[in-house]
This record gives structure tokens, C-alpha cells and sequence, in this order.
């Protein structure tokens, strides 16, 4: 199944379609929406393809708790069918419905926001490193400096 098909029927929100891709599971956008909002919170990724022309948001989690998951959504009222590549559930009652278009606006927000404050992280790091005079300084300060810059650097991405 393509990236169009996948999408196309992820704007029927009528039934939850789960991708089987290798060794994850994949929702693409309503379908994601819906799942993180109302099954499990997973981290959505946006991207740009090229093949369909707009931004596509998707979540995955790994097959090993796919019980887990069809748990979920059997208490959530889910039918689900379950082929090789491909588990769906139907008659699903949302507890939370989100406006789409909303909630992509939401994610672009999330998405800018995360990249300026990691932008501004490794600017600071940049110009301290710009700064430091290695030439002038023992092998220990050299050392030490580099020490704390990884500190910076693990706290930034935490």
C-alpha cells in the first residue's frame, strides 16, 4: 500500500487503520490524531512528501505490544480484523474527537517551537566554542571545557 492509499484512508475515520511496517505499527494522520489522543500517547512525526504533496503526520509504536494495543481498543467498543500487513478497527467510540485542521496546526506550532529552542541551544554552544582560545589554554582546561559542553549538549536534548 502507498502513501497516498494509507492517507486516503486515514481520512475515514469510521475505522482505525493500523500499517504493519516491518517490525512497528503505523497511523498516519487522522487516524494518529485520534489513536494518541484516545488509545495511547505516542511522539507524532510531520514530514513533507513529495509523492502526495502535503505535510503527512504519522505515530508508531513496535509490533511486540500490539496485544497491548488491541486490548485498547476492543474496550474502546474496537472490531477489529487483522490481516498480514494491515489491523483494523471499526465502531470505535472516541472519547475525544479533535478538529483535524486544528490539530495539524497544533503540530506545526509543536514542531517550530522544538526546533528554535534547539536552534538556540546549539547557538549558544557555538559561540562558546567560537570563544574558547585552545591555543592558550592546558590540556586540562581543553578537557574540562569539552567535558562541560557535552553536559550542555545531554541536557539540551533531554
Amino acid at each position: 500500500m502507498n502513501t497516498r492509499e494509507k492517507i486516503d484512508r486515514a481520512a475515514d475515520t469510521s475505522q482505525l487503520c493500523l500499517h504493519k511496517e516491518g517490525i512497528f505499527y503505523k497511523l498516519y494522520n487522522q487516524h494518529a490524531m485520534l489513536f494518541t489522543a484516545n488509545i495511547k500517547e505516542l511522539k507524532i512525526n510531520g514530514k513533507f512528501i513529495k509523492a502526495v504533496n502535503q505535510q503527512v503526520y504519522s505515530c508508531g509504536f513496535p509490533s511486540s505490544i500490539i496485544e497491548d494495543i488491541k486490548k485498547r481498543l476492543t474496550a474502546h467498543g474496537g472490531v477489529i480484523n487483522e490481516s498480514e500487513k494491515l489491523l483494523t478497527a471499526a465502531n470505535i467510540h472516541w472519547e475525544k474527537e479533535n478538529d483535524y485542521s486544528r490539530w495539524c496546526e497544533q503540530q506545526k506550532q509543536a514542531a517550530v517551537t522544538a526546533g528554535t529552542e534547539c536552534d538556540q541551544g546549539r547557538t549558544s554552544i557555538e559561540k562558546r566554542i567560537s570563544a574558547f582560545q585552545v591555543m592558550r589554554k592546558t590540556p586540562m582546561e581543553a578537557m574540562n571545557f569539552i567535558i562541560g559542553l557535552q553536559e550542555e549538549l545531554h541536557n539540551t536534548n533531554e
